[in-house]
């Protein structure tokens, strides 16, 4: 046993050499464990990261295509209801149109008609009037050659009678 003069049998050489190997395992630790774990800690964090960064694009690229299809819908919206609003002008128009062209046919036809029965009426005259000409003529005629008035009067009857009868 050596005495040191120390009191509590401290060995310096012993606590050197503990230290030299705490020294040498704290090294060997901090090259085999330590910075590789914080290498990959420091290279999943940038992994994560760069995911978050990217779904925060996506996310600013998502909302910017939903105002852009937004702004479209409304505009699309817009333009719907003044095509149907032209539409329905058009076929407000149309609809006019054919009812013009419709009246228009129909007076055509009304005044075709009036046309038509004026002709019908005017031909009835003058066959009425040639009729009635004639059953005068007969009659005077009659009542120039025969010697009794009542009897050529009751004939000329008769033939009136008949004449409506057969005409």
């Amino acid at each position: 046993m050596v005495l040191t003069g120390l009191p509590l049998n401290i060995d310096f050489q012993q606590i050197l050499l503990h230290l030299a190997n705490f020294a040498i395992l704290f090294f060997g630790l901090y090259i085999l464990l330590y910075k590789p774990v914080v290498d990959f800690m420091k290279k999943r964090e940038e992994h994560y990261k760069a995911i978050d960064d990217e779904a925060m694009g996506k996310l600013a690229e998502a909302e910017n295509k939903e105002k852009e299809y937004s702004n479209r819908l409304e505009t699309c919206d817009a333009e719907i209801a003044a095509k149907m609003k032209k539409a329905e002008d058009e076929m407000n128009e149309a609809r006019l149109a054919s009812q013009k062209a419709a009246k228009d046919k129909a007076d055509k036809l009304i005044e075709e008609a009036r046309e038509a029965a004026e002709a019908e009426k005017k031909g009835i005259l003058k066959r009425a009037e040639k009729e009635i000409t004639d059953m005068v003529s007969a009659a005077a005629e009659k009542i120039m050659l025969s010697d009794d008035i009542t009897k050529a009067y009751d004939e000329f009857l008769s033939d009136a009678e008949r004449s409506a009868k057969h005409g």
